[in-house]
């Protein structure tokens, strides 16, 4: 993410922020007002919001440098209800706001999407999320007596989630990896010695317990397709943990990852949400939810399979 500075002058005082941004800052401000990415300190501002004159405004600009709403149609709702509306979200898009962007993430275009069809805007919360890169199952509720018994069923481990990952490698046929999770001292997550759990972390959080199993579906020449089931849901918990093996998912970077497979190009890791089981909020009942895996993911383990 870049972040450009705009002092405002007492002269402004008044003047609607978005025209000053797009005055200093031509079409890349105008953008920035119309998608949401102006900040005063560290609150978000409208653009029509008039400047009141020796503040410093905050353009927040979208790391690849352009704006990208989730590629989403009414297609991808794999299950609804009157409480529940479940996705199968595509890879490389933003399950919620980002400091640039209200406009592109998962929930923004969901919320235009069931506004057009229904003929009303929808009260649309997120009951977990996704990375950015990863694809698959995810779950929205649509009625605000679904949200306490939504977050109770994460919280409280009640809801199975099982993962597909195409990682590099020769992982363990069946392996449980149990260690701590927290950020470092620079802000990225990592992962901590099972003894260090409950210890304090430089942001003023605790280690915390991060626990996945994994099992090995189909092992391939420098490569393997694995079921993973998280029993935390820590933040990058299975990239880490895989990473942790030796075994980085194809596509994670960031985790020393390969980029590149069977002369595929990968912009993202191959992690796909495929499974879920939860206790529908208000009726009670087990809700079971599958999803296929993305085209890409497909792919490669067609290629892989050809090796």
């Amino acid at each position: 993410m870049t972040v450009l500075s705009l002092p405002i002058s007492p002269a402004d005082h008044g003047r609607p922020l978005g025209v000053i941004a797009t005055e200093h800052l031509g079409e890349v401000g105008r953008l920035a007002a119309a998608r949401g990415g102006l900040w005063i300190g560290r609150r978000r501002v409208d653009a029509a919001t008039p400047a009141t004159g020796g503040e410093t405004l905050l353009v927040r600009l979208p790391p690849a440098g352009g704006y990208c709403d989730a590629p989403l149609t009414l297609e991808h709702i794999i299950y609804e209800d009157d409480d529940l509306v479940v996705i199968n979200k595509p890879p490389a898009c933003y399950v919620s706001d980002t400091p640039w962007d209200t406009h592109g993430s998962v929930l923004a275009v969901m919320r235009r999407l069931l506004t057009l069809r229904d003929g009303r805007p929808p009260m649309l919360h997120l009951a977990h999320q996704l990375d950015v890169g990863t694809s698959g199952i995810l779950v929205m509720s649509k009625q605000s007596r679904a949200n306490a018994p939504l977050q109770r069923a994460f919280a409280q481990g009640l809801v199975y989630k099982r993962y597909l990952a195409m990682c590099a490698g020769h992982p363990p046929a069946t392996t449980e990896v149990i260690t701590g999770h927290g950020r470092a001292a620079g802000g990225r997550w990592r992962l901590y010695d099972q003894t260090a759990i409950g210890q304090p972390l430089p942001d003023g959080q605790r280690i915390k317990l991060a626990h996945t199993y994994l099992t090995v579906r189909q092992q391939y020449a420098d490569a393997a397709l694995v079921w993973a089931v998280p029993r935390t849901g820590r933040t990058h918990q299975i990239r880490l943990h895989l990473a942790a093996l030796g075994c980085p998912i194809l596509g994670d970077e960031r985790y020393g990852g390969p980029t590149v497979v069977a002369g595929h190009r990968l912009p993202h890791p191959l992690l796909h949400a495929a499974e879920l089981i939860l206790p529908h909020p208000t009726v009670g009942r087990p809700l079971h939810l599958f999803c296929p895996p993305p085209p890409l993911l497909l792919t490669i383990v067609a290629r892989l399979q050809r090796v």
